[in-house]
């Protein structure tokens, strides 16, 4: 979606006019090509496809339609596990007293006889002892009792616990106790979050951000320190915060929780916990979304502190996503709710996949039933499972709500991740080859309808022998999973308004991946920096390492009130290059501020081992909260029309005012008798072809992106020029 636009040239050959009526979306497929992140391509269902659930949970036994609903929901639609947060707080606040030599310690005998009982009980529970392999449970504990600082309260039997070191003890014990081989007891959780979302209660709201995070990031060090005594390989993590929202206070509530978590707690942190949710419908269907750009500023502020205080990109664990649908929460249940938090699990999905490297594990935050969030009557919104009646009564059997549909999208895919590319942020994509298989995942962050071109590329001659086409969106409000078979050849679908396709490709034969795309993301030296007017803030981009071919991409994170330029003037290596105007998703409009990345493309030639980058807009106000450089290293030239061709040129750089229709060429290549202009997009895919006859090029049937013009007489090349239309 666009921000406001203006009109720069650059080395003048071409000039621009003329306004767009409607823009296409193209997505380029090269399936032999293999797309790594830090070295990691594959989907790991086991970390993306997860529900917030723990097998041993009573809400998967009742009155269900299914006859076996763990089997049917896990095993059937390929789902795993997920998260506890009952158990470790049910034992203490419930069953455990205090030590008698220890006050406000467990005391240490109970808390094994508690757990030998309890893995007797699940060993006597075959039917449960399958599900082990399909989970990597992250174990959290909730505020309180826990909680031992200011406004901490009692477990059920009236007693406290003394400190940070009683909370960590209680929860190693609490482990070793109840955890066994998976037969003899559950296995040990892979992950620990010390406490959940502490942020939201003790230090206020979203519009908070002058109080200090200080003491609960003491806590995370003295209950992490307590719990590796108990359990010293445990992998741990904080401070599963509520709502970041970095921006708020012109970056003081970073400052005073991310930030201040970071430099306290973060070396003992294994992990960076948090959730993540859009709000799709608050205060009366004002939309305060993360999916699109805010997500991404906000992955890439974390990703680049990290960087520059332990040296690397600490992995995170995202132990709840989705919506919250803050209209609806006090209404009974409707397939509309459902669809509002579909559409943010699916955007937010897309985004935690481009980073295989980093998301150690991601939950959406469905429930099974949550009897116990019953409020006034009307029951919670995030169940997978609901009354047959619903919303007429809260009678009849258990059947699940709209929210399966996002396991039942993504129910088959797997495999290898080649390379994709839209020319449109708003569209995101991402393709997974397994065997004789295709997955071509589309998500439209727009709120309307989209059309995608689809250009496929390299099945070496493989023949396509069917194509299945799922799509969730919305129908007459209600949720909706269309499920057919298209022909074959397929070159366009309609993508409706937040909605998500997936298309599964069957060939002939197994795709052969034979090229690979290597993906690595470089951070600055330096981050948040005021943004003065007209002043360039300029930031250190090094160590960057380049094959023979590639691509790159620019990220620069901006955190400015509205109204405030979007448009920076930006150079690379003393180089201008040109900002597009668009940037994923919406323009944020109801959020108090905007803050989120701008996505620029690089002309690889220009990215070298170190990089200055000089960042500069028009007014004073706000900061740039990050820089990074994305770069794609290819084992083969991926566009056919190779980037070193336009080095010795006088290569265009512009931006159009705002869209190309027609392009006014230098007389030097026109007068030449029967010279040709071939044009490519970004890909390198042959998109026109023209025998010149005048010093125009009609281009006005080109989508948005980025094209390479080769001017060529007698088959041999006279000139090169590069533009972008906008």
């Amino acid at each position: 979606m666009k921000r406001n636009k203006r009109i720069v040239f650059r080395y003048a050959i071409l000039l621009a006019c003329a306004f767009p009526t409607y823009a296409q979306v193209n997505v380029n497929l090269k399936l032999n090509v293999k797309h790594s992140v830090g070295g990691i391509s594959t989907f790991d269902r086991s970390k993306f496809i997860t529900t917030h659930a723990n097998q041993t949970e009573t809400e998967w036994d009742g009155d269900n339609v299914s006859p076996d609903l763990r089997n049917e929901f896990l095993n059937g639609l390929d789902v795993y596990l997920g998260r506890d947060t009952g158990g470790i707080t049910y034992v203490l606040k419930n069953q455990l007293n205090q030590d008698p030599a220890r006050p406000g310690f467990a005391n240490p005998t109970q808390i094994t006889s508690l757990g030998n009982y309890s893995k007797s009980q699940y060993a006597q529970k075959t039917n449960l002892h399958q599900y082990e392999n399909r989970k990597s449970l992250v174990l959290c504990a909730q505020l309180h009792p826990f909680w031992t600082g200011t406004d901490h309260q009692p477990t059920n039997s009236g007693w406290y616990l003394a400190n940070a070191t009683a909370t960590g003890e209680y929860m190693g014990r609490y482990i070793n106790a109840f955890s066994g081989d998976g037969i003899t007891g559950q296995k040990k959780p892979t992950y620990v979050e010390v406490i959940n979302e502490p942020d939201y209660d003790l230090l206020g709201g979203l519009k908070e951000y002058t109080k200090s995070i200080k003491d609960i990031a003491d806590f995370h060090n003295g209950v992490a320190d307590a719990i590796r005594v108990q359990v010293p390989n445990a992998k741990i993590g904080g401070y599963t915060n509520a709502f970041p929202e970095f921006e708020v206070g012109n970056f003081q509530r970073w400052n005073n929780r991310d930030k201040l978590f970071m430099d306290v707690a973060g070396s003992k942190m294994d992990f960076w916990s948090l959730h993540l949710y859009d709000f799709s419908s608050i205060n009366n269907g004002k939309k305060q979304l993360r999916s699109g750009s805010n997500i991404e500023a906000t992955f890439d502020m974390m990703d680049q502190y990290s960087v520059m205080k332990f040296g690397v990109t600490k992995p995170y664990v995202i132990s709840e996503y989705g919506a919250q649908t803050h209209d609806y929460n006090n209404s009974q249940w409707s397939s509309y709710r459902d669809w509002l938090i579909l559409k943010a699990m699916n955007s937010q999905l897309m985004a935690f996949l481009e980073r295989p490297n980093t998301i150690d594990f991601a939950i959406p935050f469905v429930v099974t039933k949550a009897e116990w969030g019953m409020y006034n009557g009307v029951p919670y919104s995030h169940r997978l499972m609901r009354k047959a009646n619903e919303p007429a009564s809260y009678t009849g059997q258990w059947v699940y709500t709209d929210l399966v549909k996002f396991y039942q999208l993504w129910k088959n895919v797997k495999g290898t991740r080649v390379y994709s590319k839209t020319d449109n942020l708003d569209v995101l994509t991402n393709t997974y080859i397994d065997g004789n298989k295709a997955y071509v995942i589309l998500n439209n962050l727009n709120f309307q309808a989209t059309k995608v071109n689809l250009n496929l590329f390299n099945i070496n001659n493989t023949a396509i022998t069917s194509i299945n086409k799922k799509q969730l969106t919305l129908i007459n409000n209600f949720a909706t999973l269309e499920e057919s078979t298209v022909p074959s050849p397929l070159t366009s679908v309609t993508l409706g308004a937040e909605s998500t396709i997936i298309l599964e490709y069957t060939f002939a034969n197994a795709i052969t991946i034979n090229e690979t795309c290597d993906e690595t993301k470089y951070f600055a030296t330096t981050y948040l920096q005021p943004i003065s007017a007209n002043q360039p803030i300029n930031f250190s981009v090094n160590g960057v390492q380049k094959s023979t071919y590639g691509d790159a991409v620019l990220r620069i994170g901006l955190g400015r009130d509205h109204g405030q330029s979007l448009s920076p003037i930006v150079k690379v290596n003393n180089t201008i290059i040109p900002v597009p105007t668009n940037f994923r998703g919406y323009d944020q409009a109801e959020r108090d501020r905007f803050f989120g990345v701008l996505e620029i493309p690089v002309p690889y030639n220009l990215v070298t081992a170190n990089n200055q980058i000089a960042v500069q807009l028009p007014d004073t106000g706000g900061h740039v909260s990050s820089v990074a450089l994305q770069v794609y290293n290819f084992s083969t030239n991926l566009l056919s029309v190779d980037p070193k061709t336009f080095e010795n040129d006088n290569t265009i750089t512009i931006y159009p005012n705002p869209v190309i229709d027609t392009l006014t060429i230098k007389n030097t290549y026109a007068n030449e008798s029967n010279s040709t202009a071939m044009i490519y997009d970004g890909a390198g895919k042959l998109v026109k072809k023209e025998i010149l006859s005048s010093a125009r090029i009609n281009v006005s049937s080109l989508s948005e992106g980025i094209y390479y013009i080769v001017f060529l007489k007698e088959n041999k090349k006279i000139g090169a020029a590069k533009f972008i239309k906008k």
